[in-house]
């Protein structure tokens, strides 16, 4: 019996947005600005004039202009338009990198042709000056525009040009071809922010590329999604217990990666003076940190909408509600405020009132100016308000609704009002202060919502649950790693990368939540037990990591040698971990302990 392959519908969708995207991506290149004006009154592109004038520009006898540029092109086509002024005799020179043109210039227009290298991006024109009458500046020759003209590439190499760049759209493909409808809309949204992303580029000649569009981040990210797909193609179908027991060991490892990336992010002011000051190398360092912490938030929002819905039929009793504040209070606020108060014979605060601010959870309320003493405090004082903030909401439409709309309700309100939170702010307040946005508590709320949901999903709809299990790690992964290239090159975009760069990583990690729950072993028993033990301390680690790197940069200063490096590595580590483990032996577990006994969930 021959077995025929039944392709599904979502299988075609998939094949549709596949060549939808490479058409986009051909005509982008085909079409990449072959004709550039550059603006005389721009003075971001022309350095050295004075104010305009209808027909162009004076210039000041030094005068240096932009030219677009096209990467993929060896030469370009300029033609400048000037004059002389009028009733004088002045000799401009135009250089362009070393090549110098003489030409006396006269009174009528004249248009001068050049073939400027790629490699080439600044035209300068000299020229001595003369004072017009009535005026007392000083007039170099008179500008009327500058036209760059990009030789077009043969069909061939622009056919090759979309390959390289579509095989991006390929292994995205692969990775989500076996996710249903959830990997097909993910698959689309990606594939849409790829070509929008190619088409701002090709309207600037594909001068600034980074992460996806040039290679080294196209090639790792063909690599790393590459060994996804095939990764999870190796794994068996997975089952969920959809109403697990005890501490469950795949979370322990999703929070141990979590916090060893905020460990990691948070060694920079050790590194080399010489990396700190790369911008390509020290975002991929702090932006471990901005990933880990977007994990525990999908975590936490998922662990924390597990307790509530288990006691959702009993939340109108306020006494519930308090409950569950007193609770959280417990599990987080003494091992943090002992911390707090470490701090001082460890690495004492420079400035006091920044370190008040950051422990009553306040630092982060003016854009304008984020706390910079423990500034990693704004990920728990978020956490602290979405405790404080859920519940109440819960409460409070519960009097008016049934128990799921009332939980809906404050789902839809707190991920509403961040959401709406990072859109108007940025239209209030200065650029040069977006990236404060990250660390606003009022416009991160909704990181602990998709987790929430997830939580939902487990208790509310089982057979979905166990679904998004078997189909959502895929694209989990895949809107995860989205959110990471929008995050590290925020500068691009960085409106779009306000709006949704953490919101993709933390909706990404929450897809992974049901199927990496399921795990049980990574393979070997002493890793199992080390990555359970990280667990069990993360929450400490997290309070003193920060702390330790501090007094190290006082002690020592960053490294300037890979033995230094090495050495100052292993004693950060080696100081977080001892601090850790008896802060949680000392303070945590005592604690908590003693909030069971008084306080039973």
């Amino acid at each position: 019996m021959i077995r025929q392959r039944v392709w599904q519908p979502e299988y075609w969708g998939f094949v549709v947005v596949a060549v939808m995207s490479w058409l986009i991506i051909y005509g982008c290149l085909a079409t990449s600005v072959p004709h550039a004006r550059v603006d005389i009154t721009d003075r971001d592109a022309v350095v050295g004039t004075w104010a305009p004038e209808p027909e162009g520009v004076w210039s000041n006898g030094d005068t240096h202009i932009t030219v677009p540029y096209f990467v993929e092109l060896p030469w370009r086509s300029v033609a400048i338009t000037w004059r002389r002024p009028l009733d004088t005799t002045i000799t401009a020179r135009l250089e362009i990198g070393t090549q110098v043109l003489a030409v006396t210039p006269v009174p009528q227009w004249r248009t001068l042709h050049l073939l400027v290298p790629t490699n080439q991006t600044m035209l300068i024109m000299q020229s001595p000056t003369t004072q017009l009458q009535g005026d007392r500046r000083e007039f170099g020759a008179f500008i009327g525009d500058v036209t760059v003209t990009a030789l077009q590439l043969p069909w061939w190499y622009l056919l090759v040009w979309m390959i390289d760049l579509g095989l991006l759209v390929v292994v995205l493909g692969l990775l989500l071809g076996r996710s249903q409808w959830l990997g097909l809309g993910i698959y689309g949204l990606i594939c849409l922010i790829y070509c929008v992303m190619i088409y701002q580029e090709s309207q600037s000649g594909f001068a600034n590329l980074s992460l996806w569009l040039d290679r080294g981040g196209r090639y790792a990210s063909l690599l790393g999604l590459g060994w996804w797909a095939w990764r999870q193609r190796q794994q068996p179908a997975v089952s969920p217990d959809t109403a697990p027991k005890g501490r469950r060991f795949g979370l322990d490892v999703l929070r141990a990666i979590a916090v060893m990336c905020v460990v990691v992010a948070h060694f920079t002011p050790l590194v080399f003076v010489e990396w700190s000051s790369n911008r390509d190398i020290f975002r991929w360092l702090v932006y471990l940190g901005a990933v880990g912490v977007d994990i525990f938030f999908a975590l936490s929002g998922y662990l924390i909408g597990g307790i509530l819905l288990r006691t959702l039929a009993r939340m109108y009793d306020f006494a519930v509600v308090s409950r569950f504040w007193m609770r959280r209070w417990l599990r987080t606020l003494p091992a943090a405020y002992v911390s707090a108060v470490v701090m001082w014979a460890i690495a004492p605060p420079l400035d006091v009132y920044d370190y008040l601010a950051s422990i009553f959870f306040v630092g982060t309320i003016n854009p304008y100016h984020i706390s910079k003493e423990i500034p990693f405090w704004w990920s728990l004082g978020a956490e602290e308000v979405f405790y404080v903030l859920f519940p109440l909401l819960i409460y409070l439409f519960f009097k008016k609704l049934p128990q799921y709309r009332a939980f809906a309700a404050a789902i839809i309100l707190v991920a509403v009002v961040s959401i709406i939170n990072r859109l108007v702010i940025p239209q209030i307040i200065e650029q040069l202060y977006w990236k404060s946005i990250d660390f606003l508590i009022y416009a991160r709320l909704d990181s602990m919502i998709w987790g929430v949901l997830v939580a939902w999903v487990r208790i509310a709809r089982p057979a979905w649950f166990a679904r998004v299990a078997q189909y959502g790690y895929a694209p989990g992964v895949a809107l995860l790693w989205c959110g990471v290239m929008l995050s590290l090159d925020r500068y691009r975009w960085p409106l779009i990368t306000v709006l949704f760069g953490h919101m993709f990583i933390t909706i990404g990690a929450a897809l992974i939540l049901p199927a990496i729950e399921a795990l049980t072993t990574l393979g070997w028993r002493l890793l199992d037990r080390v990555v359970a033990w990280i667990a069990l301390i993360s929450y400490s680690l997290y309070l003193y990591h920060v702390m330790m790197a501090i007094f190290l940069e006082r002690a020592f200063y960053p490294a300037t040698t890979w033995p230094i490096l090495g050495a100052l590595f292993c004693g950060y580590i080696a100081l977080t971990f001892g601090a850790a483990a008896l802060s949680y032996y000392l303070v945590e577990a005592p604690v908590l302990r003693w909030r069971n006994r008084v306080y039973p969930e």
